[in-house]
């Protein structure tokens, strides 16, 4: 090893990639479905997604602050 580099460092010829270029974000993390998946299901397959029931889950302050409203409107309607 040359006596200018310290023993920590990496040398760089070893890889392909210089490996302190990759950032942990960047490493595929295969789970054992996927690779399920990917190795047993035809080429053509698709992972179907899940059907979520976002727009409900979005306009529940809407209905929240309507009931409220409308409690507040009977409330004054109900003032002799």
């Amino acid at each position: 090893m040359d006596q200018t580099k310290k023993e920590t460092d990496v040398n760089i010829e070893d890889y392909k990639v210089d490996p302190r270029s990759i950032h942990v974000d960047q490493r595929k993390q295969d789970t054992r479905r996927d690779a399920w998946d990917r190795d047993y299901m035809p080429a053509d397959w698709v992972k179907p997604e899940p059907k979520t029931d976002r727009r409900i889950e979005n306009a529940k302050p809407v209905f929240i602050f309507a009931f409220f409203y409308v409690c507040v409107l009977v409330m004054m309607g109900s003032i002799k």
